[in-house]
């Protein structure tokens, strides 16, 4: 993102009607637009002194060193890494560009960034390569330090089941899933935080998960590309795009714009398996990028099955 382009969207957050504005930094990989980028972004916050900023940086942390650690600690950044389970699993899916895998490289960016005293949340990726190994990925999770885990269903809208060598099916989900909550369940450590079973334990004591993919919509966010472009989340990559942050006064014309007004409208319609379900107010048909049409053309979240099934396999497991 260009200097001048990076200032126009601080113009255009200073409008958002909250005081607080909470900033996730995404790539690619984001350490890539270096520590300059960076120390510009940390620049502009304090001369937009109006909000609370609070930001959130997603890295795959092969390029941590003191100097980004020091920078994210000083300036109170939250950061998550991208680590996918044990070395051998992580190695699976994640090799550099020689074909090697990069997890021995990752942990030490993670031991770094501990040694500036964050500890930092890990978001791991599941395919259709690493599925059968839950027990294992959690495990070495544990094992090497991390206590607020994530775990996201690779799912490939460009592709089908029979082709993708990595997509999950419902089955598959709802599989590593139990299996994760049965470790977890052993492990008796209320100081490990699992993102998944803590949306469904919301559930069990009925109340909603605090998840975007437990609304059924994304529009409490945007995505904004480095060319300013916005669009409503990054899974969704470019294919609707709600206008510009230079063609906009006021963010109330963002939020009442005729694209946006049209695509909040048809990802809230319901399917008919939805409007019968006696969860849909818990789980507003998931995640609306993780959809498929059902058989009245009415997109239902791919993963219906396995979020039902585990939030009754938990509740039975709790009585």
């Amino acid at each position: 993102m260009l200097p001048e382009t990076l200032e126009k969207l601080f113009v255009f957050l200073n409008l958002l009607p909250q005081d607080r504005v909470r900033i996730n930094w995404n790539g690619g990989e984001p350490l890539l637009a270096g520590k300059d980028f960076f120390s510009r972004i940390i620049r502009l916050e304090k001369k937009y002194t109006g909000k609370v900023w609070l930001n959130m940086i997603q890295t795959n942390a092969m390029l941590v060193d003191n100097e980004w650690a020091g920078l994210f600690s000083a300036n109170d950044f939250r950061v998550g890494v991208s680590i996918d389970g044990s070395k051998e699993t992580h190695d699976k899916n994640r090799k550099n560009i020689a074909g090697q895998g990069t997890y021995e490289k990752a942990m030490c960016g993670v031991n770094i960034l501990r040694t500036h005293n964050i500890y930092p949340s890990t978001i791991c990726t599941i395919t259709k390569k690493t599925v059968k190994y839950a027990k294992e990925i959690f495990r070495s999770l544990i094992e090497n330090g991390f206590k607020n885990l994530a775990f996201n269903v690779f799912y490939n809208t460009a592709s089908d089941y029979s082709e993708d060598i990595y997509s999950l099916t419902d089955k598959e989900w709802l599989n590593f899933l139990t299996e994760v909550f049965d470790e977890w369940l052993i492990l008796n450590d209320p100081t490990v935080r699992v993102r998944e079973i803590d949306g469904i334990l919301a559930w069990v004591k009925s109340r909603s998960a605090n998840n975007c993919t437990y609304r059924g919509t994304c529009y409490q966010w945007f995505a904004v590309d480095y060319t300013g472009d916005i669009y409503p989340c990054e899974r969704y990559g470019k294919i609707t795009r709600f206008g510009s942050i230079n063609s906009y006064e006021t963010f109330s014309g963002t939020v009442t714009s005729s694209v946006l007004t049209k695509w909040r409208k048809n990802i809230e319609v319901l399917p008919q398996k939805c409007q019968s379900c006696s969860l849909q107010s818990l789980c507003n048909n998931g995640c609306s990028q993780h959809r498929e049409a059902d058989t009245q053309g009415v997109p239902l979240y791919t993963y219906c099955e396995s979020r039902l099934g585990l939030y009754y396999y938990i509740q039975q497991k709790l009585n």
